[in-house]
């Protein structure tokens, strides 16, 4: 048994188990806030992703940490590709889309930052639109 092909395969399994069919569209930097569609990548459609979700606590304001600043709970999206799935890797200001799987209404991201914290595993951090 070749451990390190079945180690290489996890990411993909995994997200076609637990991950959500994603579209993921390719944007370039346009004169609109939003950006506008990239003609050099193709759209990646049903690309299995798995989304993640979880609030943070935030110090509203710059500077230094301060106890007496307000703080407020903001939910986190991330959502990660097994780099074998993608034709691709997703750019900072592109957009996926997936429908959620439990009210089935369609939810519209904006990627802000692209990490790659393990072989095989792209993470996007997510902003809503």
């Amino acid at each position: 048994m070749d451990l390190e092909a079945v180690r290489a395969s996890l990411p993909s399994m995994t997200r076609q188990a637990f991950g959500d069919p994603t579209t993921i569209r390719p944007m370039r930097e346009g004169k609109m806030a939003g950006g506008i569609p990239d003609q050099a990548r193709a759209v990646q459609e049903d690309v299995p992703g798995r989304f993640d979700f979880a609030p943070e606590l935030e110090q509203m304001g710059g500077g230094r940490d301060d106890k007496n600043r307000a703080k407020v709970i903001s939910p986190h999206a991330s959502v990660s590709f097994a780099l074998g799935d993608l034709t691709w890797v997703p750019q900072a200001g592109d957009q996926t889309e997936r429908r959620h799987p439990v009210t089935d209404q369609d939810e519209a991201y904006r990627i802000d930052r692209v990490l790659e914290p393990l072989p095989a595993v792209v993470l996007c951090v997510l902003s809503r639109i």
